[in-house]
């Protein structure tokens, strides 16, 4: 069994830059040991078994195997643990950690091995992948190159433990099991819809919900432990849980996901949703601000110590600062400037008042949202509520003032620690489209209802 103080001592003192450099973040034990008793020993009946632990730092997967399930451990003839460090795989033998497994020297993800696996399990790295000091991974872009082109998942600014999951999905036997933790963002992000397709058209999906605790103080991150099946037959099933005192306590259940997002349900949310004739989508665009390089590179944008006197009517650029719930600040804070009339270069839309919305911040629930009046121009994490002028949402009647009180309201604030808990550091544009809106009457609906259920 691994000597767990050898472990802390490495963990803590002796490879503070690998684990920065490559996203690597040991695991509780009391994790390890939850993930292991995952393993369905049933439908591992053979005898000759292929087991392996991706980006394995020490492998306290593979001797976690060792410790609790000791029948898998003594039938696999095959264990493998694949690290890409040359310093730990040093660590390793130097401390003797190595004696029954195999431990492969490789970018796991331009790794090509013969075998195929039974089991896999681990706990992949996460980041972007760049070389860029804003980003935790450090790969070159020849690499990451090869990244876009071997997977098929890869989208937008992705992942790579998304990039883990698709690699060890196609290194599975038929009826093979993956089980990882991995962050929970895969569950609703725009850069995981090709990922969640991939999981719904090749297996069986299943995912405990961990909550952002396990990995602090080091890492604030909330993390699921997927556990996945490759089976033709179980194909499109999605089953989620909760992680409640040791036990997975059974949220919802599906046979027919085809890799929509993946959103917890309450009774309150459910009832939210049964009243509401409407969704955000449906009644407004939704835009971002520009990022601060766009603003910071515009010809057009003056730096505060750039002013001269007498120089047309300037408007401050506001952000995120800026907006207040229910109230925007029209004070300089950002430090940049344009002329009002060039301010419909920055966005077209720039030039009509509308609702804006705060990114809001994990767990809380609240959005922060407040109605431009005078409509300045915007930089930064702040979106824009554009009302569309269609037949289909005629009816409904809530103006937009209106709409920004009852996304600053206190049903909007639990409905969001509902239905998205803290997956997220900030929302984004898929989680607020879906943010239901209720006409005028069913407004009045809500707020009678959960008095009366003492909701609120």
């Amino acid at each position: 069994m691994i000597d767990i103080e050898l472990h802390s001592t490495f963990a803590n003192n002796q490879v503070k830059h690998i684990k920065k450099d490559w996203g690597i973040f040991f695991t509780p034990q009391w994790v390890v040991d939850f993930m292991v008793n995952l393993i369905d020993e049933n439908s591992l009946d053979k005898k000759d078994l292929n087991i392996l632990e991706p980006a394995c730092g020490i492998c306290q997967f593979l001797y976690g195997i060792k410790k609790i399930k000791r029948n898998i451990f003594k039938k696999a003839v095959v264990k493998i643990g694949v690290e890409i460090n040359k310093e730990v795989i040093e660590y390793i033998y130097t401390h003797n950690l190595a004696k029954e497994i195999n431990i492969i020297h490789s970018d796991y993800l331009l790794w090509d091995p013969k075998e195929r696996f039974d089991v896999i399990i681990g706990n992949p790295p996460y980041g972007i992948p760049s070389l860029s000091e804003h980003y935790t991974i450090r790969v070159d872009n020849k690499t990451k190159k090869k990244y876009k082109k071997i997977f098929e998942t890869w989208y937008g600014k992705y992942n790579v433990y998304g990039a883990f999951i698709e690699k060890s999905i196609k290194l599975l036997k038929n009826n093979g099991q993956l089980i990882f933790i991995v962050p929970a963002t895969f569950m609703i992000l725009d850069e995981f819809k090709k990922l969640r397709n991939f999981l719904a058209f090749h297996g069986k999906t299943e995912i405990i919900y961990m909550g952002s605790n396990v990995f602090k103080p080091e890492a604030d991150v909330t993390t699921v432990i997927l556990k996945f099946v490759k089976s033709k037959s179980e194909r499109h099933k999605l089953a989620l849980f909760d992680y409640v005192n040791n036990n997975c306590e059974l949220i919802a259940k599906y046979t027919n996901w085809t890799g929509e997002i993946i959103l917890f349900s309450t009774e309150f949310s459910r009832k939210v949703e049964e009243i509401c004739s409407f969704r955000l989508e449906d009644i407004y665009e939704i835009k971002i601000s520009p990022r601060t390089p766009e603003i910071k590179y515009n010809k057009n944008v003056i730096k505060a110590k750039e002013i001269q006197q007498n120089q047309g009517n300037l408007l401050p650029i506001l952000n995120s600062k800026n907006l207040k719930i229910g109230e925007i600040i029209y004070e300089p804070i950002t430090g940049y400037w344009i002329e009002e009339e060039k301010k419909t270069l920055l966005r077209k839309f720039f030039d009509k008042p509308h609702i804006v919305v705060g990114l809001g911040f994990r767990g809380n629930g609240q959005l922060g949202s407040a109605y431009d009046y005078k409509a300045y121009p915007w930089m930064g994490d702040v979106y824009h509520l554009l009302r569309k002028h269609t037949l289909t949402n005629r009816h409904f009647d809530l103006t937009d003032k209106e709409v920004v009180e009852f996304l600053n309201s206190k049903i909007i604030e639990k409905y969001i620690k509902d239905v998205f808990r803290s997956i997220t550091y900030h929302f984004n544009i898929t989680q607020l489209k879906i943010i239901p809106l209720p006409t005028k009457s069913e407004l009045k609906q809500l707020f009678e209802f959960f008095k009366k259920e003492k909701f609120l």
